[in-house]
């Protein structure tokens, strides 16, 4: 596991060296549905975004990577499907085998739906939109050469609750896991440059594979991958220290002695003047910094931190929202 950004991670991997591609990048759409208000992907948990004009490049690099008769996924919406399959020239004609040949050597096979269903799997949940309510996710599935499904009865919707683990755009397990155990066998190499939580790592080491994850912001780790974060990583929750949310940044100044010599102790406060890391926070929109606090706060405690400081690292490594 790396922080890396996606594109330099898979640049340092050695030709046909990786066995499968599972990831969900931050694709340029988002940035429609933030300015519109309507996700909310984009409330508590913003990102940077990958340009579409960079997807060719990632594609090209996946291909350069995988082995032959290997397979890809990639999670994204409709919008970006569009895009990728536009810019990869995938049409009309087809192979005789009924996929479709791409621009960087791929065959585009189709698009696996994951259906979000309510927690209790009873019904699919209702989604956003207005034109019918957007309750699927696209998963494009690219093969290089030739490899056949280990099951070759799952359907092309797999049905799965959106998870409840904290952090942007999490895929459930359940289909991960789906996606790995048809296309990989045990001691196969899989990859994830735009790993997240995590979760694709948690799946390959529970049924056998070698994972490799990279981001450029692991803030939101599985607790189970502690041991193999790099490191200066902090590790979720320490033992005995109760998460504490930390206040209103724009509050701090004149808050408590106990809260002020908090955030002096994190770097947001010198005396009675915030710090420039605390004017950089205040410049995100409040319904849109959690991630970056959490960010701000994920270090390791050090042994002499104000007690509320060490609460406010145990929360930024939790799954506790800001109320």
């Amino acid at each position: 596991m790396v922080i890396s950004d996606a594109f330099e991670l898979l640049a340092t991997l050695p030709d046909e060296s990786v066995d499968l591609v599972i990831t969900d990048p931050p694709y340029e759409s988002l940035q429609l549905h933030r300015s519109r208000g309507t996700t909310t992907r984009l409330t508590t948990n913003w990102f940077t975004t990958v340009p579409d004009a960079r997807l060719p490049e990632l594609l090209a690099s996946v291909y350069r990577v995988l082995r032959r008769d290997r397979h890809f996924y990639l999670f994204c919406d409709e919008v970006t499907a569009d895009v990728i399959k536009q810019q990869q020239g995938v049409g009309a004609g087809r192979l005789p085998n009924g996929a479709r040949p791409c621009e960087a050597g791929f065959v585009y096979w189709k698009e696996v739906l994951w259906g979000k269903t309510t927690l209790d799997g009873a019904r699919i949940r209702g989604g956003t939109g207005y034109h019918y309510r957007a309750a699927s996710e696209r998963i494009l599935f690219f093969e290089k050469g030739k490899r056949p499904l280990i099951d070759l009865g799952i359907p092309d919707v797999l049905l799965a609750a959106r998870s409840t683990v904290t952090g942007p755009a999490v895929k459930p397990n359940a289909v991960v896991r789906t996606l790995l155990l048809q296309s990989s066998t045990a001691g196969e190499l899989v990859v994830d440059p735009f790993c997240g939580t995590g979760v694709v790592g948690v799946e390959a080491r529970a049924h056998g594979r070698r994972f490799l994850l990279g981001d450029i912001d692991l803030a939101y780790l599985d607790a189970s991958l502690a041991g193999v974060a790099p490191p200066g990583v902090a590790k979720r929750v320490a033992d005995g220290i109760d998460p504490i949310a930390p206040p209103d940044l724009e509050e701090l100044a004149s808050a408590a002695d106990e809260v002020r010599e908090a955030a002096e102790a994190a770097g947001w406060l010198e005396g009675d003047a915030g710090t420039p890391e605390l004017a950089e926070l205040l410049r995100i929109r409040p319904r849109e910094r959690e991630a970056a606090v959490r960010r701000s706060l994920r270090a390791p405690p050090g042994p002499e931190e104000p007690p509320l400081l060490r609460a406010w690292r145990a929360w930024a490594l939790s799954g506790r929202r800001i109320s």
